[in-house]
């Protein structure tokens, strides 16, 4: 393992790590969409995009890992 990708994993976990904390923050204040809610409605997209950035990053990881 070199240098960079060393340092790359290593940034990406702590990413993760950070992602991980601000999605659980946003999951326990969520509490479901209500018909006709322009707040749930928001409030629930901001949940998915946390989601997806969170799996973004593990797919990243996983990558460099079999790369390696």
């Amino acid at each position: 393992m070199n240098q960079s990708t060393a340092q790359k994993l290593k940034e990406l976990e702590e990413k993760l790590a950070k992602a991980e904390a601000k999605y659980r923050e946003r999951l326990s204040k969520f509490r479901g969409v209500p018909h006709e809610s322009a707040a749930g409605e928001l409030s629930y997209s901001d949940l998915k995009v946390w989601e997806d950035h969170v799996a973004t990053i593990k797919l990243e990881i996983e990558a460099l890992k079999k790369a390696l």
